[in-house]
């Protein structure tokens, strides 16, 4: 795939580099999932290569491309290999950014240099009852002197039984206002061979023939201070660090997945013969084809631009939840056309389409469900893009009589009085019949702190001139004239309104 304009030629370069690595690893990846086992091999020659530490900066021992670097990874690893990319991508967003972001020196001179050598590396968020709330887990962690104790368990743990070092969160806080604060968690670095620590079980997991998933029980295990990342109470902020990362890396597999899709959809539909002529003939086909390649691009856009803002040092809080969406939805909707156009070879072993289906699907939920994706995106999205989201301003048009756009502020607001605030709201009737008004909404008409237009509306309300919508607390923050404050504002000639073409006869 082409590379983007704001590469740097060391971007280019570990593109090349991958992929060529990738074309000697292919092979045996493929053996690795018809045997189910986990292909050590192939792990440590992607990280004798450096590969993993692609995000990590030069002076831990990475390649220090950023999030560029380590999605460029993510992606050409995928491309192969549906499998052992889990596990590269695991070990990259396994510590990476929670380190670099909340980490002591000492703990990034530690670990960084091994995550960057390809030590394997995974994260514990999910619980019995933490999973989308994740911010709901109970594994709890006591401080006895110079270390913490852990008991619980987590579930759903790629690389569980695998990895050297696992990024753990636990319950450090239980009152209500740490939990009201994000302040009942802290993060971990728990090391395997921890007297108490272990596997519980092995899941069968749908798409990971080569990947290993896993419990974890804790039992008394024993965790040194230096290895919580962060502070006390930090780990909810160390979590989202890490998750912003992971969907990042892991919207860029999705676009490797998609490039698998179409390597094999359209030489496939160039070769099979039905009807007496080849079945990309059929408009059908071409018609997905052309939405695999629109679904392929548009994602690819949506990653490097997310990792491109992210090495800028921009925040990325809807961007990396909204590709890790996006992404996984793209994947599913190319893996279900790869699979109707290749028809029953796209639903066999033989070809990689059935994997990719049910990674696609696996991908609705690792990394977090899209639903919480979306709550991430709806919330994020409402506080950073405030100002793009506020309605524009519109008034009554003297000529036609219909809600237009406004040019600039009103050139002389009213002054506070329960009269003045009443005829606001009775002409925001006119331009929103259907809408309250925020105080911030009214405040644009009338000269007044929110404590003085407070006491007005109240009031107004005492009176029953007005409809109100009110905070837990009791205050009002939106208003409305009701059918009573419309006809004590004007008259009812003043509301009346028909476009040119209603006959008078058939006007009122």
């Amino acid at each position: 795939m082409e590379k983007f304009p704001w590469w740097s030629d060391e971007h280019v370069k570990l593109q090349k580099d991958v992929r060529a690595l990738m074309d000697q690893l292919a092979p045996r990846e493929i053996e690795s999932r018809w045997t189910r086992e986990f292909p050590f091999d192939i792990y440590e020659k992607i990280g004798a290569a450096g590969f993993t530490g692609a995000g990590i900066p030069k002076e831990y021992g990475g390649m220090g491309l950023g999030c560029t670097g380590a999605c460029i990874v993510a992606e050409e690893i995928h491309t192969y290999s549906p499998g052992v990319g889990r596990i590269v991508v695991g070990n990259m967003m396994g510590g990476v950014r929670q380190l670099l972001d909340c980490g002591t020196e000492e703990q990034k001179k530690k670990w960084l240099p091994r995550i960057a050598q390809g030590e394997l590396g995974c994260v514990g968020i999910t619980e019995m009852t933490a999973g989308t709330d994740a911010s709901g887990m109970e594994l709890e962690a006591k401080l006895d002197g110079d270390n913490y104790i852990l008991n619980g368990k987590k579930r759903f743990i790629v690389g569980a039984g695998l990895a050297q070092h696992y990024i753990v969160y636990a319950l450090t806080g239980n009152t209500p206002e740490e939990r009201k604060k994000y302040r009942h968690l802290s993060a971990f670095i728990v090391e395997k061979g921890a007297p108490g620590f272990t596997t519980e079980r092995i899941n069968e997991i749908l798409g990971f023939e080569n990947v290993q998933n896993g419990s974890l029980d804790f039992e008394n295990v024993v965790v040194s201070k230096e290895n919580m990342i962060g502070g006390h109470g930090d780990g909810w902020k160390v979590l989202m660090e890490g998750l912003q990362f992971e969907r990042t890396l892991i919207s860029a597999s999705a676009s490797g997945w998609q490039r698998t899709l179409l390597q094999y959809t359209v030489p496939y539909a160039q070769r099979r013969i039905q009807f007496n002529k080849p079945t990309i003939d059929q408009a059908g086909n071409q018609s997905k084809i052309a939405d695999i390649i629109m679904r392929l691009k548009m994602t690819r856009l949506s990653v490097y631009y997310t990792s491109y803002i992210w090495d800028l040092g921009m925040d990325v809080a809807v961007e990396s939840s909204m590709v890790k969406a996006m992404g996984a939805e793209a994947t599913m909707a190319s893996a279900m056309d790869a699979t109707q156009v290749m028809a029953g070879d796209g639903v066999n072993r033989f070809y990689p389409i059935q994997n990719i289906f049910e990674v696609a699907k696996t991908d609705y939920i690792a990394g977090g469900t899209l639903e919480a994706c979306r709550l991430v995106v709806f919330r994020s999205g409402l506080k950073l893009m405030a100002e793009d989201m506020k309605m524009p301003r519109r008034e009554i048009s003297k000529i036609l009589g219909v809600p237009v756009p406004a040019v600039g502020p009103v050139a002389k607001k009213l002054a506070l009085n329960e009269e003045n605030v009443l005829s606001v709201l009775a002409e925001d009737y006119r331009v929103n019949q259907g809408l309250h008004m925020t105080l911030g909404d009214i405040q644009e008409y009338v000269t007044a702190d929110d404590a003085g237009l407070s006491a007005v509306l109240e009031e107004l309300a005492k009176q029953g001139l007005i409809m109100a919508q009110r905070t837990k607390k009791g205050g009002i923050y939106l208003a409305k004239a009701n059918y009573a404050g419309l006809e004590k504002a004007y008259p009812k000639e003043y509301y009346r309104w028909a476009p040119d073409f209603i006959t008078e006869d058939r006007r009122f």
